[in-house]
């Protein structure tokens, strides 16, 4: 969430006052002293939150009905976690657990009035959104996502997989299905879980009659599984959660590791509504045994209580999707089920009831409809593991993509530090640079066009945008490492922070300029059968819903295919089988017979987007180079 200059948080426009709120005095709702003259006497007693803090005054004088039952409403004090501590707590040492909950969860786990319809919540920083000017309808970036961004956020506009096709397809905000009814209603105060709201929102409430319709599958599934298990892609599970202060007294939580991923377990709580299905979706959530140690010793004395793999709904649903393609890939796919093995030490009792033993993974099925995928050679040398790199290293020259401070606070031994989005891939208006100056930077950091170049970064991307760079100047043998950083210490190998020097080398590449395409090839090509371009942003810029800093308007280029780089690449630089990536390019119609352009704001996510349709084997990929900000300039 991008900070708010001062001004645009304290702005109150002249429109404002012609709204209805508008015509209410200001001291009605903030308090103060009307009368005074002077910024300090007429700001005394001054609330500038009452939403937050009083709404029955500030909002309750005139939407009272609504107040009642909001202040109430899991929205504002998600309840339900606060019965899940008290669940796992040593109630005897509850007032030192309720300290660290508020010091380091309310921030996140709380919302007001205000911070629906107005500003944004606390926790995103507050600031107006539109110059004080109160709305009915939330504002899905500035609000919505702003507290629920690492999930919901990220899945249903394509921060993380491909998104969320209500997002893509319909067009369609959080409000769309979470109305004033789900948002307003009031909890009950025995309330076991948020999925127990009689008004939390489903989805029968719009797709009605499915197990009478025209899909098979739907008729033998229902009542048997929860709707996303088929109908959702790979979502973040979390672990380890700590939370403590720093030296200057700021609160602080630290998750010790994020995994892309999706499991299937048993459905443990069958009471609440619509949930008489007995499989489910379950993400990890990042409770820990010691996660308020820093305030009480040993506070989850019932920690077995509880699940920690907790049943999920993720914002990221699509019409097809991998596990649905073909029903061996779900069925007697162990992998996909939650298994005991996926359960960290000390939390196998608290998850007995959400694993799913052998003998209740469905069967393999003997016969099922193949899936036909394109007719290419999958280039597996340009995709390492980290075993091979060990067993290799003395025969690549390695490279680490990320930052000067990340390469500092551990490596891996004899990589060499080039960080593509500081040392001289790009000018100043965010194009390459010419090959031959890139060429003696790449040399003068210990690479040569004839080295295997291996590249590795924390999440993929950039270590893709750096091999198709490298491809660009004529280098001949270039990968990446599956799992980047994050995989190689998670196979066991070590870190070093003992930088050694490379030792400079021409490179003598021979440059492939075709690669590259400029914005009149691409305005050429809109309507050409054989050119397939390929928006690899996420959904909310490729709809023009938001815009990149130096792109002059929000949009896209007319005609093309927007295809999420998240759905690509994994959170943590892992890639998704081969097959299954294939199977999501061909269902997109980007095929191997086209000349396949990639496109984003400025080449960045394009040049990781080449790097992928590459390593799958598709022939002619090109990077449009310049990319929406340049393109947008242009009438």
């Amino acid at each position: 969430m991008v900070p708010l200059e001062p001004f645009e948080k304290v702005l109150v426009s002249k429109a404002f006052l012609e709204t209805e709120h508008g015509e209410i005095a200001c001291t009605d709702c903030h308090g103060g002293n009307a009368a005074a003259a002077e910024k300090k006497s007429a700001h005394a007693g001054l609330d500038p939150y009452p939403a937050l803090n009083n709404p029955d005054a500030a909002c309750g004088e005139c939407h009272d009905e609504i107040v009642g039952t909001a202040k109430n409403s899991l929205h504002t004090t998600l309840s339900t976690f606060i019965t899940v501590l008290k669940t796992r707590s040593d109630m005897g040492k509850w007032e030192e657990i309720d300290k660290a909950r508020k010091n380091h969860c309310a921030a996140c786990h709380t919302s007001s009035c205000g911070g629906c319809h107005v500003s944004r919540p606390k926790f995103a920083k507050k600031g107006f959104i539109n110059g004080h000017i109160f709305q009915k309808r939330s504002d899905p970036f500035n609000q919505c996502t702003a507290c629920h961004g690492s999930r919901v956020g990220n899945e249903y506009y394509g921060m993380r997989g491909q998104g969320d096709i209500h997002a893509s397809k319909y067009d369609m905000d959080c409000v769309a299905c979470h109305k004033a009814e789900e948002m307003h209603a009031a909890a009950p105060a025995d309330l076991p879980g948020r999925y127990h709201l009689k008004e939390m929102v489903a989805c029968k409430n719009c797709h009605q009659g499915l197990e009478h319709g025209s899909v098979r599958d739907h008729a033998l599934h229902i009542g048997k599984v929860q709707c996303q298990v088929c109908h959702s892609q790979t979502y973040v599970n979390c672990y380890s959660c700590h939370v403590g202060k720093d030296d200057q007294g700021i609160a602080y939580f630290q998750n010790e590791r994020e995994i892309e991923s999706m499991k299937i377990g048993l459905n443990y709580d069958k009471s609440a509504p619509g949930a008489a299905y007995n499989y489910m979706l379950v993400r990890h959530e990042p409770s820990d045994l010691e996660v308020f140690d820093f305030y009480v010793k040993d506070a989850f004395a019932n920690f077995d209580k509880v699940p920690t793999w907790k049943r999920a709904s993720p914002h990221n649903i699509q019409r097809k999707t991998w596990q649905a393609a073909n029903c061996n890939n779900c069925h007697g796919n162990r992998e996909l089920f939650l298994a005991a093995e996926d359960q960290l030490e000390y939390e196998q009792k608290a998850n007995t009831v959400v694993v799913v033993p052998d003998n209740k993974v469905p069967v393999k099925r003997k016969e099922t409809m193949p899936i036909k995928f394109p007719d290419v050679t999958v280039r597996k040398s340009m995709v390492v593991t980290p075993g091979w790199l060990h067993g290799n290293m003395a025969k690549v020259a390695i490279v680490d993509a990320r930052d000067r401070d990340s390469f500092r606070s551990g490596h891996i031994e004899g990589a060499t530090l080039y960080d593509p989005l500081r040392f001289g891939l790009r000018d100043n208006q965010n194009n390459l640079n010419p090959p031959a100056h890139m060429s003696t930077n790449f040399g003068r950091a210990g690479m040569s066009a004839d080295d295997h170049i291996v590249i590795y970064d924390k999440n993929g991307r950039i270590a893709g945008f750096m091999a198709m760079v490298l491809e660009y100047v004529g280098a001949k043998n270039v990968s990446i490492l599956k799992g980047g950083i994050e995989g190689w210490e998670h196979a066991g190998y070590h870190l070093t922070k003992e930088a050694a020097k490379p030792t400079p080398k021409n490179f003598n590449g021979q440059a492939r300029p075709e690669l590259i395409v400029n914005n009149d090839f691409v305005r050429n090509n809109l309507d050409s059968k054989d050119v397939i371009i390929v928006d690899v942003r996420d959904i909310a810029q490729a709809k023009g819903l938001a815009k990149h800093a130096q792109a002059v308007r929000a949009g896209r280029i007319p005609g093309s295919l927007n295809l999420p780089l998240s759905a690509l690449y994994m959170d943590n630089g892992a890639l998704k089988s081969t097959a299954e990536l294939l199977w999501l390019l061909k269902s997109m119609g980007i095929t191997p017979e086209k000349t396949v352009v990639t496109t984003c704001n400025t080449g960045l996510q394009a040049g990781g987007a080449y790097f992928i349709l590459r390593y799958l084997g598709y022939p002619d990929v090109r990077v449009h180079d310049e990319s929406w900000v340049s393109y947008s300039a242009q009438r």
